[in-house]
């Protein structure tokens, strides 16, 4: 009798904190798809299924539960600690009946590896169905909080109960730009969905000529109302691609807003764009950095984040900073023609994902070593 040969399969527990973990997830899954076509994931998220859809398909498992807490956001910008320190309090510690589900499952679909983005609760599940975890993050939740300890009743537990599950992960890694380098962990280039279609193809389908300026405007998947819609200028030069923008209407022929869910893929934008407007978040550097897209960026002092976010960008990116209120009253449009100014950077190849899906086929799937 000829046995049968295992199918790869790996759980991976993705944190919904706007679309970057989910499409940072993406992208190694991905990469493990062109490495390991056989290979199945088993996805423990509450993020859309599309956003997984576009990057490998629709045959994955999908468990839907909350991976994570993160950080309650007011708005793209805007934090709300207090709010988080509520949330943190009903979910902390795990519930056990939710720790056993969840390895149950891991087991009854033969999961022979876990990766958490940035979910802790995915380390805990694969302590206890015998599996073993990696954690992929340029933050963990501790770091993020820190700063508010004295100020959120509670924050100060719930960080240290965190930290303690990310520290008993099996492998660490940490990908460009890091907050915080630990020096057991393998670091990697930024992770990012690459573009996969023409820049005149996307530009013919929005009906964009090929010859105008286009400029996409992207807050990485956190609701935004585009306030600035409502200031708009009597003349617009460039045209102006609006993703994530359910719900809204503008009447401006040079304005075009796209649902959440679009046909478009978000990388395919940016390659296609000659300026991105956009909060300066972990995955929208990243596709930056993958496209060379010139990055009108909006800062978040308050975060902790931030200072390794403007680190990379200063050094790896042609980007100009635009505050927070200049972005939302519109006042970027002024800026504009300078903005426009900027050279293109030269695209990357080197994609943090294709190094992780490399290491972890060779670690746990017997892949030959390079």
């Amino acid at each position: 009798m000829v046995q049968q040969k295992k199918i790869p399969t790996i759980a991976y527990f993705i944190s919904y904190h706007g679309f970057g973990h989910a499409t940072r997830a993406a992208a190694v899954m991905a990469a493990f798809k062109r490495l390991l076509p056989q290979v199945r994931f088993e996805l423990f998220t509450n993020c859309p299924r599309p956003l997984f859809e576009s990057a490998i398909g629709d045959d994955f498992g999908y468990f839907d539960l909350q991976a994570d807490v993160g950080v309650v956001q007011r708005s793209p910008l805007e934090e709300d600690f207090e709010a988080t320190g509520r949330k943190l309090s009903a979910w902390i510690p795990f519930d056990p009946r939710l720790i056993e589900r969840a390895a149950q499952h891991l087991q009854r679909q033969g999961c022979q590896l876990v990766i958490c983005e940035i979910s802790p609760l995915g380390i805990a599940a694969a302590r206890g169905a015998g599996v073993p975890s990696v954690l992929i993050e340029n933050f963990t939740w501790d770091f993020i909080y820190e700063p508010y300890l004295e100020q959120v009743p509670g924050l100060e537990m719930y960080s240290y109960y965190l930290k303690n599950i990310f520290s008993q992960a099996d492998l660490h890694i940490q990908t460009e730009p890091v907050c915080r380098p630990a020096e057991s962990a393998i670091q990697v280039a930024p992770i990012s969905r690459m573009p996969r279609t023409a820049p005149e193809e996307t530009r013919t389908r929005l009906k964009v000529p090929l010859d105008a300026k286009m400029v996409v405007v992207s807050m990485g998947g956190v609701p935004d109302q585009f306030r600035f819609l409502g200031r708009l200028p009597a003349a617009i030069e460039p045209y102006i691609v609006i993703p994530s923008a359910d719900h809204l209407y503008c009447g401006h022929e040079r304005i075009i807003l796209l649902p959440t869910h679009s046909e478009f893929f978000h990388p395919d934008l940016l390659l296609a764009a000659d300026l991105l407007i956009g909060k300066a978040g972990y995955s929208t550097i990243a596709e930056v950095y993958h496209t060379g897209v010139p990055f009108g960026y909006v800062p978040r002092p308050q975060s902790p984040e931030t200072p390794a976010l403007e680190r990379f960008i200063k050094d790896h990116l042609s980007a100009q900073a635009i505050s927070a209120q200049e972005y939302t009253e519109g006042r970027w449009f002024a800026m504009l023609p300078d903005l426009l100014k900027m050279p293109r950077g030269r695209p990357t190849q080197k994609n943090g994902a294709d190094a992780v899906a490399r290491l972890l086929g060779e670690r746990f799937f017997s892949l030959p070593t390079l």
